[in-house]
């Protein structure tokens, strides 16, 4: 480790528990005290169709690691745990230079072939990608980049967190004093030429916890890029987390808005033509910044509706491990009491945004399937298909861990 603002960067390939892991280490670094960020660089890339000569977003990946760096310093964070991909030292490169100034400890993190493809396909997400899978790994077995590497095969996740800190020598050592990494405040993205700043559809799907806002919104997503219409994805309770959660941003509204406002520009600049995001709407003011974040946006706040029943049974599927695998998941692996507590919540909830007639549009959810509820969210966007666009192929853009 040297000078500097630590950032501890797990890579490998799908499927081996960066994500796990990382967001294991973060717990525990957050526990002791010291003001920890986590980032999931799958999060900070979601713009396509992608280039041919970049098809992994690593451009626009790298800038946007920077500026979600300098935001979660701002925010208070003393040290960053990311968790992210990458195949060549070209590509760590490229994001080193994206975060001066910040001392990176880089992890590989492996496993035997046999529990890597079962992890694979446990996670249920795009299967067909196994062999490819299977061949990057031993791709990165045979290359020598990377200053540590951890073999997890046969490790518990636990386990697996403990040997890759003991590895890094007591990552974070003493990071810097608190008043220092808080006082670097995130430079204002500057304004977009104007030859650029025509209007942006944005599509803000919302709605009660468990109702399927990130799973809608993704299926909205990928109809998009899959018609060749340049999109951007975010999902604002994935947008950087900070722990021990702050006294005046308890519920991460604030830094959410200040993370759209850091990883907009990036993606205008890829070239998206409309945005989609997927998360709580919180208070008014939340929604004013998150509206200033993006200014040259058109915004269709979209919220979706269940009863109480539908989000039981949602909020128990997601609690046995089922739909996206992603950071910071509250529901999944929790014992049946709680997530129906937690059902129960999510019903009032859902009745506290009927009553208050939240959103532009209301789309029920009852009895019906992603892809259905997906096609009527859809349908509140503006046609920006191109005649010539031809069908892209959807990436392996989430649990990638």
């Amino acid at each position: 480790m040297g000078d500097g603002f630590p950032l501890l960067w797990l890579c490998g390939p799908s499927g081996v528990g960066k994500t796990t892991v990382g967001w294991d280490i973060f717990g525990r670094i957050a526990a002791t005290g010291t003001p920890a960020g986590y980032l999931d660089a799958d999060q900070l890339g979601l713009c396509y169709p992608a280039p041919a000569d970049d098809p992994e977003t690593h451009r626009v990946k790298a800038r946007n690691l920077g500026a979600m760096t300098r935001t979660l310093r701002a925010a208070g964070a003393r040290c960053l745990i990311l968790s992210g991909g990458v195949q060549h030292p070209d590509q760590v490169r490229r994001y080193a230079e994206a975060v001066p100034g910040c001392a990176l400890t880089l992890c590989r993190l492996r496993a035997g072939p046999g529990e890597l493809r079962t992890r694979f396909l446990g996670r249920g997400w795009r299967p067909e990608l196994v062999a490819e899978n299977e061949r990057a790994a031993a791709a990165l077995d045979r290359s020598d980049f990377g200053g540590l590497s951890v073999d997890t095969t046969g490790l518990s996740v636990p386990r697996t967190a403990r040997r890759v800190l003991d590895r890094a020598g007591g990552w974070p050592g003493r990071p810097e004093p608190a008043a220092a990494a808080a006082g670097e405040a995130p430079p204002s993205p500057p304004p977009a030429p104007a030859a650029t700043r025509s209007s942006v559809p944005v599509l803000w799907v919302c709605g009660p916890r468990g109702v399927g806002k990130s799973e809608v919104a993704w299926a909205v997503f990928a109809e998009l890029f899959a018609s060749g219409v340049t999109a951007a994805y975010v999902d604002l309770a994935q947008l950087g987390f900070r722990r021990p959660v702050p006294a005046d941003d308890p519920s991460g509204h604030r830094l959410r808005a200040r993370g759209l406002a850091a990883v907009w520009p990036a993606y205008r600049a890829a070239g998206a033509r409309c945005l989609i995001l997927s998360g709580a709407v919180g208070d008014p003011e939340t929604v004013r910044a998150c509206a200033e974040a993006v200014p040259e946006g058109t915004f269709t706040l979209v919220r979706l509706h269940a009863g109480p029943g539908v989000l039981r049974e949602r909020i128990l599927r997601r609690g046995r491990g089922r739909g996206p695998q992603l950071p910071g998941d509250e529901l999944k692996g929790r014992p049946p009491a709680e997530l129906l507590s937690r059902a129960e919540a999510a019903a009032r909830e859902a009745e506290t945004l009927e009553r208050a007639g939240t959103g532009m549009a209301r789309v029920a959810t009852d009895g019906r399937t992603i892809g259905e509820i997906a096609d009527e969210v859809r349908r509140l966007l503006p046609d920006l298909r191109a005649p010539e666009a031809g069908r892209q192929d959807v990436p392996d853009a989430r649990g990638s861990g």
